[in-house]
């Protein structure tokens, strides 16, 4: 029994744990708004509809909401930080590599903003991961990730239908991040299998018709941008979100897949299907005549400079010493991920980068077979696998695209290993 004295200190101590509950549970709301703001501002990208938007640069703000939210949850909670630790051990040590190239870099100053845009990346994983903390929240987040791609997807497919500034003539594209059409099809390609997921496992009719609209507004963009990689990429994302596990019937997705294959086949203009027989043309496309030229160029890098290459961004800057006489003037980006990681930072970054991705993939694959998370996990997957299919022809390594996908794969192998833990335990 509780003496006179000892209760009013038992109160205060109650009323502070209950405080900081709430507080905790306060920030936790706000750092997952702050997500949802980030991703739903960086594919909605308001500030291109609207200019006047461009000034207050909305998706910063959101993500250092998220920070400060991040910082204080962890204050008022105690609970640590989470990082994806061990797996994740790879990509900081990668990571890492960028800041150290400035003692080797032959460029400073493109090595200076590599520094900013590795800590940009680090910044929206920690605060993506630790917001999506639970079935649900994962959930909302890949969908409104979907629903906000029809601000590039719809841009794209108005950019071609007003003819405006088509590159090469008769490929769309968008503005800004968007501004480039593979970049535009790797976009889409990122969010594409999460408004399938929308599809198969939204509540109402009405619902499942609009993730269907996101779904065609995404594909329509993909086929009018004529990136021949994303064509590849799309298909291979549509087939794994489709085809792994039981969020649809067999008829539902035989359904989907024959209207996309119709889809194709009724409006996809004839440069689409000129553009991509090319794909077996080496020998006479010129793009691919340019990537020969950067493959050269990395080929000398990593002979003479294979532990350190030539600083993080450097790769351009380095063209003039290590291009091959019949490149001419014009230089050209690496053109693939893991050659561009070997050219900039050598091939230790390169494997562990390397060891990184393939311990996720198959990290999020296994995470698909939990029968908590397993559709959102199928469809990170999905997502991943198409947008590092479009990675080895094109290659940007510091992409918010990229970086996301990997908090969003971190977050459902967290989900589907707690849960795990949790069935094991009930059996014991």
């Amino acid at each position: 029994m509780r003496t006179p004295d000892a209760m009013p200190l038992d109160d205060a101590l109650l009323a502070r744990e209950a405080w900081l509950d709430r507080s905790s549970r306060r920030w936790s709301g706000l750092l997952l708004g702050a997500a949802l703001a980030f991703v739903a501002l960086l594919y909605a990208s308001p500030q291109y509809w609207w200019p006047v938007f461009e000034q207050f640069r909305l998706a910063f703000v959101a993500m250092g909401v998220g920070c400060a939210a991040l910082a204080a949850h962890r204050a008022v909670s105690g609970e640590r930080i989470h990082l994806g630790l061990p797996l994740t051990l790879p990509l900081f040590a990668y990571l890492a590599f960028v800041p150290l190239s400035t003692a080797w870099t032959f460029a400073p100053d493109r090595t200076r903003t590599a520094i900013v845009e590795a800590a940009k990346m680090a910044v929206v994983l920690a605060v993506v991961l630790n917001a999506l903390d639970g079935r649900r929240r994962l959930r909302l987040f890949l969908l409104v990730a979907a629903l906000a791609s029809l601000g590039p997807a719809l841009g794209g497919v108005h950019v071609w239908r007003t003819g405006d500034a088509l590159v090469e003539g008769f490929r769309t594209h968008w503005r800004g991040l968007y501004g480039d059409p593979n970049r535009l099809a790797m976009s889409l390609v990122a969010v594409l299998p999460f408004a399938l997921l929308g599809v198969a496992t939204a509540s109402g009719r009405r619902w499942k018709v609009l993730f269907g609209f996101v779904a065609a507004a995404q594909l329509a963009a993909i086929v009018l941008t004529h990136s021949r990689s994303g064509t590849i990429a799309a298909g291979l994302a549509v087939l794994l979100a489709l085809f792994r596990g039981r969020s649809l019937p067999i008829f539902g997705k035989v359904s989907i897949s024959g209207a996309v294959l119709l889809g194709l086949l009724a409006f996809a203009p004839a440069t689409f299907w000129e553009r991509n027989r090319t794909i077996a043309a080496y020998d006479t496309d010129a793009s691919v005549e340019g990537r020969t030229h950067a493959w050269q160029v990395l080929g000398v890098i990593v002979e003479e400079r294979p532990l350190t290459g030539v600083g993080a961004g450097a790769f351009l800057s380095s063209w003039s010493r290590y291009a091959p006489l019949e490149a001419g003037g014009r230089r050209y980006v690496a053109h693939n991920i893991l050659l561009e990681i070997v050219g900039d930072l050598g091939v230790l970054a390169f494997g562990l980068f390397s060891t990184f991705a393939l311990l996720l993939l198959a990290a999020t694959w296994r995470a698909g077979r939990d029968p908590l998370v397993g559709p959102e996990a199928r469809a990170v997957f999905a997502a991943l696998a198409g947008y590092l299919v479009m990675e080895m022809v094109n290659g940007y390594s510091l992409s918010w695209f990229l970086y996301l996908l990997f908090a969003c794969a971190l977050a459902a192998i967290r989900i589907a290993r707690r849960h795990a833990a949790l069935g094991t335990e009930a059996a014991g």
